[in-house]
């Protein structure tokens, strides 16, 4: 047991893992260095990955079939919770973290300054530079996306490198069983007013297979996902974003007919309907997103008031 000011503390590593009996045994013992315990989640492995896992001392929790990192993720942050883990620190089993950062990922927390911690792979300048220029553009994107609407910025929200307090995890609301579980965390933490903090980490890619998916893939569904989050918890930003835009588009191509009008007595039918069209939809979206925030708002009261009563 680890202590912190005279009080016993239990951490515990939990490690998602599908097919990775070449690089689970080294993260297993490298994690066992700095926790109480190392909880592996093999999420319908086809190889050995499981069995290695045990070897290097870890307690393995085995999924039947394939469900997703979200899924094994969830399960695993559970089941540390269960086991009575005062701090549970969530790591990858591809080789891509470094188990010798546990200590600076859970010190935060061990300080009582963070609920949650995010290893970034963007505060620190040599990280940054190690990360493909394909991924590390990808990654900004979804980061940007996460972030919309959000009063707490972060640089890395998808790294898979994060600890918390027990206790917080019984609020989390996301709902993703797949890779888009880290952003679904992060707009859950914020939502709760958690206090999130980042800590700057080096994570390794050459040489090793670092997702089951396509960066395009794995892209397309973090965005989607965080996108449908936006819709839901800020429908004025969402639709009075593309609402806004489309009137702007509809007014120029409105001034264009008006001058094209001006000049040859005639309105061009093709930017004539353009300019109707969006600017009518625009105004349409921005309706809905103010009706729909509205809602949202009361809801939202209504659950404070609800919960103030509790």
């Amino acid at each position: 047991m680890r202590t912190n000011e005279g009080s016993k503390l239990m951490i515990t590593a939990v490690i998602p893992a599908f097919n990775e009996e070449k690089t689970i045994i080294q993260v297993v013992e490298g994690a066992r260095k700095h926790v109480d315990q190392v909880l592996v989640i093999d999420d319908g492995s086809e190889d050995s990955t499981g069995e290695r896992a045990i070897s290097a001392g870890a307690n393995v929790i085995r999924i039947p079939k394939n469900s997703g990192k979200g899924n094994a993720l969830s399960i695993g942050l559970t089941t540390a919770a269960l086991n009575r883990s005062n701090v549970i620190v969530c790591l990858d089993a591809d080789g891509q973290h470094d188990p010798n950062d546990i200590p600076k990922i859970v010190q935060p927390i061990l300080d009582e300054k963070a609920d949650m911690v995010i290893g970034s792979r963007f505060l620190d300048e040599k990280s940054r530079e190690l990360i493909p220029a394909h991924r590390r553009l990808g990654q900004s994107v979804l980061t940007y996306a996460t972030n919309l609407g959000n009063v707490t910025k972060i640089t890395d929200s998808q790294s898979g490198y994060r600890a918390f307090r027990k206790d917080v995890l019984e609020g989390f609301d996301y709902a993703a069983e797949g890779m888009d579980i880290e952003s679904n965390m992060v707009r859950s933490a914020v939502k709760r007013r958690l206090k999130i903090q980042e800590v700057p980490i080096v994570a390794m890619y050459e040489g090793l297979e670092t997702s089951t998916l396509t960066p395009g893939s794995h892209g397309m569904i973090v965005l989607n996902s965080v996108l449908r989050s936006v819709r839901t918890e800020h429908p004025l930003l969402y639709f009075g974003v593309g609402g806004f835009l489309m009137t702007v588009i509809g007014v120029i191509f409105g001034l264009y007919s008006i001058q094209q009008y001006i000049d040859v007595r005639a309105l061009p039918f093709g930017p004539s309907l353009i300019a109707v069209m969006l600017t009518v939809l625009g105004i349409l979206c921005v309706l809905v997103g103010l009706v729909l925030s509205a809602i949202s708002e009361m809801v939202l009261n209504g659950d404070r008031r609800t919960n103030g009563r509790q």
